[in-house]
Parts: structure tokens; C-alpha cells; sequence
């Protein structure tokens, strides 16, 4: 019977739970703990656990860190003791549609999303404190009810103590990041590139069902193996590849853009490049994103779909093969009414105004009956401020698009209940947008005097001072390197070079 190497007391086991290439997970008589003994207990095992037991990346959450060791008779390490992950399931289940229907009717994909946020939050701050998982595989994170992630098994992260470079020498099939296929891991340092690789796997799996280099072979003799196809960098779909994205597969369009952009960098940008690979804090961004364009399909109440995006996916899978990959549910709808309450309490116009307008099923919900009128004249206005905020948001210098965005909104002058959208947006330098438009139209003022100056042909020595005024305004307004100038430079050369000229004469 093996010993708590941190009491001295005995440890009962009990049904083997589970069993991997390292080890067996067994049951046993201590309340929240289960016990991972190896299959080959040798002494740099020993070694690597003593050290992660004493590690100051425990104090990260979602991890079910090892507790203690376990020794046989002989005083060996046989194994280790962690938390017992209760009413959980391996990713696995969530990132097949047909295991999820049966065993987690209730995930829709707004829930995919949740815990596709959380697997990058987990790795990003294991990052942080200087862990690199290595084994990061659907098996070793358990997903509950709640969508709450926990990595486990562990003991076989890479990490530095004392000096000591503990390796991870195991890694899963399609996992491993395509540079380190076909090599011994045991002897090889991971990095955080690799991480990510893994990473951008398990969301590409979580949200779209399947492996991202899973396709239909259509090259010459047999097809390889998965890790062949990562390490060939086989993506199914691009111009190059022998492999075409299978008749069932959900491709990335389906995805938000910003995920979309973020699934090119990790498996054909960083195919060439590791360090392209996206970093689990720009996925957590990109997922916060995607989760608040995420609108329930209005024809089936277990769809969701990125509003970004178009039409409903799910319901065009449904159509063409007879595939659901979500149930029916009444918590779907529960899931937005609640962001609706949320976002009145925090008095957030915009996130307001984008719910009522994608959920019609909201209308008719009598806690909301007092708002209606309101939200829906808020709804009304709402594509012309969205049309505003992209310019704000990409383009906030540019004056033109600016005024022009800002006019295409008649619809605010007799809609007062707009007002909170357009209070609700700012500029990054914190200006309201009502004084940036006021300045935005000054500065067209000056463009539109220097055109009006240019347009009566080439300068004269009587029209020469007008048009290096009306240039130097303008280029004040918009800088000298300004677009909207380029057209005038040459003339506006010409017509100080004339001046020049002229004050040279006169003074002769």
C-alpha cells in the first residue's frame, strides 16, 4: 500500500479511474483525492516532482495540481496524490457534436466560446508564471457544467526551479507543434510557441468540431497521419494543400473575423513562422469579441451564430446534411435576457441596442415591456452609430470619413433616445465626438479651400501667394505627408518657387 510522503500515513486505492502513457488515475479512501501512479516510477520522475511540488506557479488556479508524493516500501516515488475533479468531463466530449448531444445537451455554442476564453485565460497565466504545459491535449483538461476549465495531469509541465530545467517529454498526436514532430521531446526545451500551437488546436476543435488539419486527402497514394499532415503543413483549404476541408466540416467562416484572422496566423502563418502563432492573450481578446457578436438564430432557439458573420451556419449544416449539432433550448434565450438585464443595469446603450436588434424573441418577454419603446428607437439607430464607431475605431483621423459618417445619422435629430449611443463613443484621445466632428469640419474647411484655389490651373505670380497660404493651412490641418495634399505638392512648389522668385525681383 503506498504512503502520503507529507503525512506517513498509508493510502487505500480503489477502481482504476483512467490510464495514459505515463501512468494509472486510481480512486482512493482520501475525501477530493485520487492518486496518479507511473507505469515506470524512475528516479528523474522523483526528481521533477519534488521540484513542481515546491513551485511557486501552484498558486495558479484552474490547475489540479499534484498534493503530495506517494512512496512503496521501499521509499521510492510510485506516484502523487491531486483533487479529484468531480461532475466533470474531458474537452473531448464538448468538441464532438455527437458526444456532447448525448453527455452535455445543454453547451450551445455561446458555451464553446465561454470555455474556449477560459483555455486561453489558463495558459496565458500559466505562461506567466513561467509554466509551459507541453501535453496540452483534449484528455487533460475536464470542462463542468459551468464551463469552468482545469488542467490536470500536471506533473508533466515544463518549468525551471533552482537552475533546473524540468523537461515535458510527452506530447499527443496532432498536438505537437509541426517543428517538433518526429523528435524526442525528453530532449528538447519547449518554448511558449509550442504551447500555442496546441492551443489554437483545442479552440479550432471547441468551436468548429474538429481537428484544423482533419480534410479530405486528395494527393497522391495514402494520406499521412495527422502529425505527417501538421508537419507537412497541410491546412485543408489553401491553394496549395493536397487536402480539401471534409463535406461535414464547419471551416472558419463560420467564426467571427477576429477569430477567423487568428486561425490563419496559428496554423499557416506560423507554419512557417512560430513566433506568428497567437499569443492566449490575443485569443482571450479576440474571444471576448466573438462572444459579444454571438446573437441566437432566430429559427432554431439552440443556434447561435456571430452576428459579424452573416447567416446561421448551423441551420445551413442542418439543411444540407441533416445535422444538428446543437439542441433546442429554452437556456439559450435565458443566456441573452440576461445580458439585456446586464447591460440596462450598467447602463450600456450600444450592448442594449445590439440585443433587442438581433433577438425579436426578446420583444415579446414582459420584463422588458417597459423598454420596448425605448430600445427600440435606440435600435433604430444603431447601424448608423455602428457605421460611425468602425470610423472612430480605424480611421479616427480621417476627417472625411468622419463628417461623412456623421451625416449619414438624420435619424438622430428626431430620435432624442439616440443620444446615449453616440454619448457612448469617444475618441481614443478621450475628445467627445460631437467637438471631434466640430474640428473635423474646420479641417475640410482648409481642404476645401486649397482645391477651390488649385482648380482656377497653374500658378501665376498674382495667384501664387493665395495658393501657398491655402497649402500651409491645409497642411497644418492634415500634416505635410497627408494624402489629401498629394495631388497640390508639386504645384504648391511651383508656386513658392514663383513667389520666391517675385520677392527676389522686387528686391532688385
Amino acid at each position: 500500500m503506498p504512503v502520503d510522503a507529507a503525512t506517513g500515513l498509508p493510502v487505500a486505492l480503489g477502481a482504476v479511474l483512467a490510464e495514459g502513457g505515463e501512468g494509472r488515475l486510481c480512486a482512493t479512501d482520501r475525501p477530493g483525492l485520487v492518486a496518479k501512479l507511473y507505469h515506470r516510477p524512475v528516479p528523474e520522475r522523483a526528481v521533477k516532482l519534488a521540484a513542481l511540488l515546491l513551485h511557486p506557479a501552484r498558486s495558479v488556479a484552474g490547475v489540479a495540481w499534484p498534493v503530495s508524493a506517494l512512496k512503496d516500501e521501499a521509499g521510492r516515488t510510485i506516484g502523487f496524490l491531486m483533487p479529484r475533479i468531480e461532475d466533470a468531463q474531458p474537452l473531448t466530449v464538448l468538441a464532438n457534436a455527437r458526444l456532447r448531444l448525448a453527455q452535455a445537451p445543454g453547451f450551445t455554442w455561446y458555451h464553446l466560446h465561454v470555455v474556449a476564453r477560459r483555455l486561453a485565460d489558463l495558459v496565458g497565466r500559466l505562461h506567466a508564471a513561467e509554466i509551459t504545459v507541453g501535453d496540452l491535449k483534449p484528455e487533460n483538461l475536464l470542462v463542468d457544467a459551468k464551463a469552468r476549465i482545469t488542467l490536470i495531469d500536471a506533473d508533466s509541465v515544463q518549468f525551471t526551479l533552482a537552475g533546473q530545467m524540468h523537461r515535458c517529454a510527452v506530447g499527443a498526436e496532432g498536438f505537437v507543434a509541426p517543428e517538433l514532430v518526429g523528435k524526442d521531446l525528453a530532449a528538447i526545451d519547449r518554448d511558449q510557441s509550442h504551447d500555442r500551437f496546441a492551443l489554437g488546436v483545442l479552440i479550432h476543435m471547441l468551436l468548429l468540431g474538429h481537428h484544423p488539419f482533419a480534410g479530405l486527402w486528395q494527393g497522391a497514394g495514402d494520406p499521412p497521419a495527422l502529425d505527417g499532415l501538421v508537419r507537412a503543413g497541410h491546412y485543408p483549404g489553401l491553394a496549395v494543400s493536397p487536402q480539401r476541408p471534409g463535406p461535414f466540416a464547419m471551416t472558419p467562416n463560420a467564426l467571427h473575423p477576429a477569430l477567423r484572422g487568428l486561425v490563419r496566423r496559428c496554423f499557416v502563418d506560423g507554419h512557417r513562422q512560430p513566433v506568428a502563432r497567437p499569443t492566449p492573450s490575443e485569443w482571450t481578446h479576440a474571444l471576448d469579441t466573438a462572444l459579444d457578436d454571438l446573437v441566437l438564430c432566430a429559427e432554431m432557439p439552440g443556434h447561435f451564430r456571430a452576428a459579424a458573420s452573416g447567416p446561421c451556419p448551423w441551420c445551413a449544416r442542418r439543411a444540407a446534411l441533416g445535422i444538428d449539432s446543437f439542441a433546442a433550448s429554452d437556456a439559450a434565450l435565458e443566456l441573452i435576457a440576461d445580458g439585456l438585464r446586464r447591460s440596462l443595469e450598467a447602463g450600456d446603450p450600444m450592448r442594449q441596442a445590439f440585443l433587442w436588434t438581433h433577438h425579436p424573441l426578446l420583444w415579446q418577454r414582459a420584463e422588458f415591456a417597459g423598454e420596448a419603446d425605448r430600445l427600440g428607437r435606440m435600435a433604430a439607430a444603431l447601424p448608423a452609430v455602428t457605421r460611425l464607431k468602425t470610423v472612430l475605431e480605424r480611421t479616427p483621423d480621417d476627417a472625411e470619413a468622419l463628417v461623412a459618417a456623421w451625416h449619414r445619422m438624420p435619424d438622430l435629430g428626431d430620435n432624442p433616445l439616440a443620444n446615449p449611443l453616440v454619448g457612448a463613443l469617444t475618441l481614443p484621445d478621450g475628445r467627445p465626438i460631437a467637438q471631434a466632428v466640430a474640428e473635423a469640419e474646420g479641417r475640410l474647411d482648409s481642404l476645401r479651400q486649397l482645391r477651390a484655389s488649385f482648380a482656377a490651373g497653374p500658378p501665376t505670380p498674382e495667384s501664387a501667394p493665395g495658393l501657398v497660404a491655402a497649402y500651409r493651412l491645409a497642411a497644418d490641418a492634415f500634416g505635410a505627408d497627408s494624402r489629401f495634399l498629394r495631388p497640390y505638392a508639386r504645384r504648391a512648389e511651383a508656386a513658392a518657387s514663383l513667389l520666391a522668385e517675385t520677392a527676389f525681383s522686387g528686391k532688385a
